[in-house]
């Protein structure tokens, strides 16, 4: 059965052109017949490089965007009045979630479903790409924060998995129909 991922990411210009052609490349490599890709709306930033190069590939994207953010010339499939309505459609749409490099908008997302795993409202894979080390000081802080008693439990117990390369990230997302 076809599983929906949600991803999460920056919805910014003027990033470096690696962060592009990485997240180009990692969606070039997810099987659009097992993944269909849930994502913020828009062509902008590292969202419209999700979107674009997976509708090339004739993927299946859902779109759950804010009203004030609409494009001219983009059906999306879900539009809300605010953030709070926005997330919880992204939230509900996905099996799994994959957090690529984003500002302080991916942050609240990724708190978001870290959270509904670690109070058991859901359990599903989170899946970080830690691309340039972007996560490298989140990562930290948990552990600090696990150190110091404030987080119980490692990234393993709230199905939270941390990658480095797209190919690895690519492979997790393609297996994922195995064990959801």
């Amino acid at each position: 059965m076809k599983k929906t991922v949600t991803f999460f990411c920056s919805g910014k210009t003027n990033l470096k052109e690696e962060y592009n052609l990485n997240i180009a490349n990692l969606i070039k490599k997810i099987d659009i017949d097992k993944i269909s890709i849930a994502y913020g709306g828009g062509r902008v930033g590292l969202m419209g490089i999700v979107r674009d190069t997976f509708l090339s590939m004739n993927g299946t994207i859902i779109s759950s965007n804010m009203r004030i953010f609409k494009e001219e010339g983009i059906e999306d499939d879900y539009l809300f009045d605010n953030i709070d309505q926005r997330q919880k459609k992204l939230v509900e749409l996905g099996d799994a979630y994959v957090v690529l490099p984003g500002g302080f908008g991916t942050l609240y997302e990724l708190f978001e479903v870290i959270t509904k795993n670690q109070i058991g409202e859901a359990s599903k894979p989170i899946l970080i790409y830690n691309y340039n080390n972007v996560y490298d000081n989140f990562i930290l802080l948990v552990e600090k924060l696990m150190e110091e008693r404030f987080i119980k439990h490692n990234f393993a117990n709230y199905k939270i998995e941390v990658f480095t390369n797209y190919d690895d990230l690519a492979e997790r997302i393609n297996n994922l129909h195995t064990t959801i």
